[in-house]
Formats: C-alpha cells, sequence, structure tokens
C-alpha cells in the first residue's frame, strides 16, 4: 500500500504551515488525489511531497544552492546509525529545495535497503516472489568507471525510490569489492587511484559528459563504509567536507582520533582533505556519562563539534529492526522527535558549509 500524507505532515517537514501547503498545492497545480471515503481531504504520495517542495523552492528563488558540495559521512566504527543518518539527510536535503545525490560506498547496502532496494535480490527472484522489477540493483557506483567491465550511464545506475525531486541513489551490492580492488590494480601500475572519485566528480560536474551529468546536483553524499579501504580515503579525497556521526553512549576516542589521523595523512600526501564535523548521536541529557563524553568531546574538538544533536529515540531501532520497508524516518514519522533533531542537523549543516 502507497503511503500518503495530509497537508499538516507536509507542513511539519517543510517548515511551515498547512495554509501555505494548500495554498502551493492550488498553485502549482500539481495532481493531488482525495480521500475517497469521508471528508474529501487531499491524500500526498512521497513523489507529492517532494515535488511540491521543488516547486515551493523555485517559487521563492532558490534555484540553485549558493555552492555546491561533496559530503561524506564517515567513523571508523560500526553501530553508530551512520547510514541511518545519510538516509535521512538525503530525504531532507530535497524538501529544503537542494537536489541531492546520495552514493552508497558500504558493501552491507543497509543505506540502499533504506531505500527499498534489496541488494541480494535477483530478477529472477524478484519474478518468482512479486516482487516490483525496480527495487533488484543491478548497477552500482564502481560501473561509472571507464576500467569497469561492463561500464554504464548514470541513467542506468542511478535509483530514483521518491520520484524525480527526491533524493537519488547510487547504490551498493556485494560486488561492489570489485571497486576496490580495480583502485588497488590502479595503484600497481602507478595510477594515483586516490584521486579516482575526486577526478569523476569533476568530470560529471562539468556537464560536458552526457553518460555522467552530475552538473544539476546541490549536495552529492557518499556513505562511507567504517573500514578504512582505498574507496572511503577516494570518497574522502573527494569531499568538501566529513560528517562523523559518533554515539554519546559508547564514544570511541580512538575512532575520532583514528579519523583525524587519516585527515591529517590526506593532507600531506594529497594538500588537501575535508572539513571535519562531528554529530552527536544517541543524546540523553539525564545520563551523566552521556554529559562528560559530550564535555570531554568538546575540549579536543570544539571548533569540529555541531551543536544540532539527535537524542535517542525510541523511534530509530524500530525503523530498523522492522521486516518490512519503511521510510526514512524524516518521511515516516515527520513529527516524532528524532525527525525534528535531524531536521535541526540538515539546517546547521547547510547553513555551516555554505550551501543556504
Amino acid at each position: 500500500m502507497t503511503r500518503t500524507f495530509k497537508a499538516q505532515a507536509l507542513a511539519t517537514m517543510m517548515g511551515t504551515t498547512s495554509d501555505t501547503i494548500r495554498r502551493a498545492t492550488d498553485e502549482s497545480e500539481i495532481l493531488v488525489q482525495r480521500q475517497e471515503t469521508g471528508p474529501r481531504t487531499r491524500v500526498y504520495t512521497v513523489e507529492n511531497v517532494y515535488e511540491l517542495a521543488q516547486w515551493r523552492a523555485r517559487k521563492k528563488g532558490e534555484k540553485r544552492a549558493k555552492r555546491p558540495v561533496v559530503v561524506t559521512v564517515y567513523v571508523p566504527k560500526g553501530g553508530v546509525g551512520k547510514s541511518t543518518v545519510s538516509s535521512n539527510l538525503a530525504s531532507i536535503l530535497p524538501l529544503m529545495g537542494l537536489k541531492t545525490l546520495v552514493i552508497d560506498l558500504d558493501f552491507q547496502s543497509n543505506l540502499t535497503l533504506s531505500f527499498g532496494y534489496d541488494s541480494e535480490l535477483s530478477r529472477e527472484e524478484a519474478a518468482e516472489d512479486a516482487v516490483p522489477e525496480e527495487r533488484v540493483v543491478d548497477y552500482h557506483f564502481g560501473c561509472l568507471f571507464d576500467r569497469w567491465p561492463e561500464k554504464q550511464p548514470l541513467s542506468k545506475v542511478l535509483k530514483k525510490p521518491f520520484g524525480e525531486y527526491g533524493p537519488h541513489l547510487i547504490p551498493s551490492d556485494v560486488s561492489l569489492d570489485g571497486l576496490d580492488t580495480l583502485m588497488t590494480f590502479e595503484a600497481l601500475e602507478n595510477r594515483n587511484s586516490v584521486s579516482m572519485f575526486a577526478k569523476l566528480i569533476a568530470e560529471g560536474r562539468s556537464g560536458k559528459n552526457p553518460d555522467l551529468d552530475l552538473s544539476s546536483y546541490d549536495v552529492i553524499l557518499f556513505d562511507a563504509a567504517p573500514a578504512k579501504n582505498r574507496m572511503t580515503r577516494s570518497a574522502l579525497l573527494a569531499s568538501d567536507y566529513v560528517v562523523a556521526p559518533i554515539s554519546l553512549e559508547k564514544f570511541s576516542t580512538k575512532a575520532v582520533s583514528y579519523l583525524s589521523s587519516v585527515l591529517t595523512e590526506l593532507k600531506e600526501q594529497s594538500n588537501r582533505c575535508p572539513e571535519l564535523i562531528i554529530l552527536g548521536n544517541f543524546f540523553d541529557q539525564n545520563r551523566t556519562r552521556v554529559l562528560n563524553q559530550l564535555s570531554m568531546i568538546r575540549r579536543t574538538y570544539n571548533d569540529a563539534w555541531l551543536s544540532a544533536v539527535i537524542r535517542r529515540s525510541e523511534d530509530f531501532p524500530k525503523t530498523l529492526s522492522s521486516d518490512a520497508f519503511e521510510l526514512p524516518l524524516c518521511l515516516s514519522k515527520p513529527s516524532s522527535a528524532g525527525a525534528d533533531d535531524l531536521r535541526k542537523v540538515a539546517q546547521e549543516l547547510m547553513t555551516k558549509m555554505g550551501v543556504l
């Protein structure tokens, strides 16, 4: 069953009022269905939500971001909510009028799964189980590179889980590790494999290659695996910022210290590295341990600390543990405390990065 929303939910997502949403719907002439029974209230599909958000941005003159950015979400430690943060940020930014591409670089494909695509599913299995064909993952980020055995145009690799105006996704599956192997061969042949992602994105942003046109995106977001492999290093080198979600319940000083050393190493080797932004997750102001961890982090990394944090919420584990596909929290429960925190994080991040 397709999930639908009422005007109040859209108002919460977009930080406005129900009346504004209704007026915008009338002015935009976007086709929105009404309830079949009871009051003839408008019910918006998720595609309607993003189309209306894009229309509002154009109406206000927000045609493009001030400065397009590339961001990697990465921390060398699992279980900190990295993919949850990535999927929600990627879903919130288009609601702010920013065209967003998110790239799954993790072989576990948690981000891909969070958008409803099954990286383990073959086309034959999908047909047998009556699963929609579009949920099958055929290609990944590696397929965009010249030396990939079956190189594909961006149009074949892209997934659009919520329509044209929502986040665009380059999914992942287990065969993505072939890209790391390809990068190893590049290094053995004395090519600078760590710069591969930066070169690809620069080419795509130029708009000169119709098979790899990234020129319309305001934000390109990498969701990197916790490991320090060649792909992660290449994503970091291609990025303007690295957002490191950390658990304030189980904060690891080693993980952040290690990430800092990786960035220093990149700077020394390539004379470039992304700016570090630390995002606090699982915040609970009633727990002494959490407050102590927060104080310690701010003493050491105050310049990198993002003041907006994500509070501990029961909504997150419920969303992640469900067997059935659910929308990211910012869409499935827009009025929840967790969704509110995520919107504040997205707003602060884009302001800090100079995008808004």
